[in-house]
């Protein structure tokens, strides 16, 4: 411990989870727009049944259908907004796997035009 200054902990320190010093006014907390790719893939037989149940889903669309393949593009608050959809995916019937394969994060504005 360094005298005279504050101890950081390593973990709120990676997860900017570090409280204002002292009479400093809190902070608002930071908002982010997530939007994930994912390709899932399914039977051959039921893809356009399975498309049209990942299309249904809440900031959900699927780009393409090929072969065994579908190309899907999420729209969230968070990772974990995304993951927790990506799971309901890997858990529909005739699907074999659902896989991220690009998430790009940004900050919100706070103008109050959240998108």
């Amino acid at each position: 411990m360094l005298t005279g200054k504050r101890e950081i902990d390593r973990r709120k320190f990676l997860t900017g989870d570090i409280l204002p010093e002292r009479g400093a006014a809190p902070a608002r907390p930071q908002r982010f727009f997530h939007i994930s790719s994912a390709v899932v893939t399914a039977r051959p037989e039921q893809r356009a049944q399975i498309a049209r149940a990942i299309a249904a889903l809440p900031d959900t669309e699927v780009r393409a259908v090929e072969g065994s393949k579908i190309v899907v593009v999420m729209e969230g608050e968070s990772s974990g907004e995304i993951g927790s959809r990506l799971t309901t995916m890997a858990l529909m019937d005739g699907v074999f796997s659902a896989n991220m394969v690009f998430e790009q994060i940004e900050p919100l504005d706070d103008s109050g035009d959240d998108r």
